[in-house]
């Protein structure tokens, strides 16, 4: 059995390649694709979303995501009805 950390830093939950895959940084994300408005959740294993708290428009935020053949996370936009991760952090 792979540890957890195995896991989330290669290819177990991802698709391959996912070389960039180090968890370097602690983050840990998951690939849990998105939803959008209507639908099921779609892509899970290509890469994984997560909501930020800072608005672009009334009906838009930013999120972060990471897709399994990028090495680096992006900043992107969505409407919020769409459907995302969220990561809660404790100060």
């Amino acid at each position: 059995m792979k540890s957890i950390g195995t896991i989330e830093a290669g290819t177990g939950l991802w698709y391959s390649p996912n070389q960039d895959a180090t968890n370097s940084s602690g983050f840990t994300g998951l690939p849990g694709g998105y939803r959008y408005y209507i639908g099921p959740y779609d892509v899970i294993g290509n890469g994984g979303g997560w909501w930020s708290s800072t608005q672009y428009s009334p009906n838009g935020a930013w999120y972060r995501y990471l897709y399994f053949n990028y090495g680096s996370v992006l900043r992107l936009d969505t409407n919020k009805s769409n459907g995302l991760s969220v990561r809660c952090l404790r100060d």
